[in-house]
């Protein structure tokens, strides 16, 4: 034990310890979020250059500090960050969780359009996962922020979602709706590609529904 430890070992038994200030408390937080944001910047660097690990770390840290100090907005970009590392790096069941936290602060501040563009990415996790009935709900949340906001485009992409996964739950008939859906928004927006390849899916339904019946 060197001076210094000695001299601080005796104030305490004399005194008890010496608890800090409430303004030392708020010093040492504002310091935690300088550093987090800090890292927050350092982590955007690194996965610009490819090191994904460290941004990882950095930004997982970050996160820890953002959520303490209840920055929520800061703390669900972070997440997405986090979701985004992992989804690259191919550990998809790993970056459902963060992703589904950011969606949560998004929805918890009414941030409707983040909580969409994140619910998208979940979207795309489980495909990867091949577990497409986990989508359905998040196409469904998708499909209704794009109706409040007019979004046509994001309205047809989920509608024509929904229609893939009732196809892929045997639920043909809904599928097919959800399909004419999406074809009518297309049509109506004059995305001619678009367009052809529902009208490619909606027939391919028809004749499996025709063969169906058929065979009944």
């Amino acid at each position: 034990m060197n001076e210094k430890e000695k001299v601080l070992e005796i104030i305490e038994k004399k005194f008890g310890k010496f608890k800090p200030s409430e303004a030392e408390k708020q010093s040492e937080e504002i310091d935690d979020v300088t550093k987090a944001r800090k890292w927050y910047e350092e982590a955007q660097i690194m996965w610009g250059q490819g090191r994904s690990l460290d941004a990882l770390e950095r930004f997982e840290e970050a996160l820890k500090i953002f959520l303490e100090n209840k920055l929520w907005r800061e703390a669900a970009n972070t997440a997405e960050k986090i979701g985004d590392i992992k989804f690259w790096r191919e550990r998809y069941e790993e970056a459902l969780k963060p992703y589904k936290m950011a969606m949560d602060i998004c929805e918890e501040f009414n941030d409707e359009i983040s909580a969409s563009l994140v619910a998208e990415k979940i979207i795309y996790t489980y495909q990867k996962l091949n577990q497409p009935e986990k989508t359905l709900p998040y196409f469904y949340r998708t499909l209704e922020i794009a109706e409040k906001f007019g979004d046509a485009h994001r309205a047809a992409r989920a509608m024509v979602g929904i229609g893939d996964v009732q196809k892929h739950q045997g639920n043909l008939q809904a599928a097919l709706e959800a399909y004419e859906i999406a074809l009518k928004i297309y049509k109506g927006l004059g995305s001619l590609e678009q367009t052809k390849l529902v009208e490619e899916a909606i027939k391919s339904l028809r004749k499996e529904l025709d063969s169906g019946e058929t065979s009944s």
